[in-house]
């Protein structure tokens, strides 16, 4: 039966040209932005690239104090970190990162800028840089204070062209940094250049005295179901901890994020609250993107009636042979669905195309664009939810004709 209504669709579709250039134009083009706008949110919050580990990441940046009359925030200290924060139950590891601080490299006679971070052994553990040359810094090498540093793709090639890195020495603010490897960012040497040292050569033994600094924690959670609680642990520590006078400040938060919190904050009215409203506005992401596919749904509705209309003979000829509502109202589907993968298949290659101009524009610099196999999948659910929702309507519709009137041609 499936084969038959193949075929059947094959030769409507064919024998009608324009209204299926027409209707392939509005599927494709809705599927191409749908599909971006699914690549961009699945490559910022799922697992991969550098964030591989992304679905066991909290990160904590900042605490929130408050009292009856005001609010601080400010960055976490080393201190903190390290004798409140190290031994979580349901972190597996845990890495203290420095915020990424502008500073000037000297080279042969030349000033390059570079972002520099200050942070430890575990931060290797997190996320995953693919080293291109040498190894990463160990723990002894921290603890030791010892002038290493790993440099990504983007940094090697500026300082040092098509040489070998390891082994050279990166004057970074009047210290000689020994190149002990180089890693590949994820986006292709399009990315910023980074260098990465220990926090142990910081110039300053001021912040590791404190509780508040420059630095953030990131916690890898054992499993990803152990995610809340994980972040629940982190604030019940924050609850605990006294920062500023106790008589002024008598509330400290620890805010505890993933990728998707931090992100939902900025669409929060109280973006320093517990409860980062995450789930909300994924919710609200979800409508968005089902409305922004039913305008194009409805208009597909309407010219699927006015196809349909033209085949008042063809229905009243079926239904006079026996067939019932139900049998053309699933041909009328499987055609819909057939075109609408016809329009998935091209817009898949539209879309490549332009998350490939994107990188190069380098207009989301932090991600990689591509589509994968999650993406793929999506666009498929995308198109069966819009070919069925473009499609039943109509096929009720025609297919509820009564054979005398539709014989006729009173449709």
């Amino acid at each position: 039966m499936l084969k038959n209504y193949l075929l059947m669709a094959s030769k409507v579709y064919w024998r009608r040209k324009m209204f299926t250039a027409i209707n392939l134009l509005c599927i494709v083009l809705t599927l191409v932005v749908l599909l971006t706008v699914t690549a961009i949110l699945e490559h910022s919050f799922a697992p991969s690239g550098v964030d591989v580990n992304r679905d066991r990441i909290v990160e904590v940046k900042s605490f929130v104090v408050s009292g009856k009359d005001s609010v601080m925030i400010g960055g976490l200290g080393y201190q903190l970190i390290s004798s409140k924060l190290g031994s979580l139950k349901k972190a597996e590891k845990v890495s203290v990162v420095s915020q990424t601080m502008p500073v000037a490299a000297y080279q042969d006679d030349r000033v390059e800028k570079l972002n520099l971070v200050y942070t430890d052994a575990a931060f290797w553990e997190i996320y995953y840089y693919q080293l291109r040359e040498g190894r990463y810094f160990q723990s002894d090498e921290v603890e030791q204070g010892r002038f290493v540093t790993v440099i990504n793709l983007v940094i090697a090639r500026k300082l040092f062209g098509e040489q070998p890195a390891l082994g050279k020495n990166v004057n970074v603010r009047g210290t000689q940094y020994a190149v002990i490897g180089v890693v590949d960012d994820g986006q292709k040497g399009s990315g910023n250049p980074q260098i990465w040292v220990p926090h142990s050569t910081s110039p300053s033994s001021e912040d590791k005295n404190k509780l508040y600094g420059v630095y953030s924690a990131v916690f890898m959670a054992k499993k990803s179901d152990d995610m809340n609680a994980l972040k629940k642990e982190i604030v019940d520590v924050g609850r605990s901890v006294q920062i500023g006078d106790p008589k002024r400040w008598t509330k400290t938060l620890l805010l505890a994020n993933t990728q998707l919190d931090a992100f939902a904050r900025g669409f929060s009215r109280d973006a320093y609250s517990e409860d980062s409203g995450a789930e909300q506005v994924l919710a609200w992401v979800m409508v968005l993107m089902f409305l922004f596919m039913l305008l194009p749904a409805l208009n597909l509705v309407n010219l699927n009636v006015g196809r349909m209309m033209e085949r008042g003979s063809e229905i009243g000829v079926r239904k006079t042979f026996g067939a019932t509502t139900m049998d053309l109202v699933k041909q009328f589907l499987v055609e819909n669905i057939v075109l609408s993968l016809v329009g998935c298949a091209i817009a898949l290659l539209m879309t490549q195309g332009l998350l490939m101009w994107i990188n190069q524009t380098g207009f989301l610099p932090s991600l990689n664009l591509s589509i994968n196999f999650q993406i793929f999948a999506y666009g498929m659910l995308i198109t069966l939810v819009f070919g069925i929702v473009s499609g039943v309507v109509p096929a009720w519709r025609m297919a509820r004709l009564d054979p005398v009137f539709a014989l006729k041609g009173n449709v």
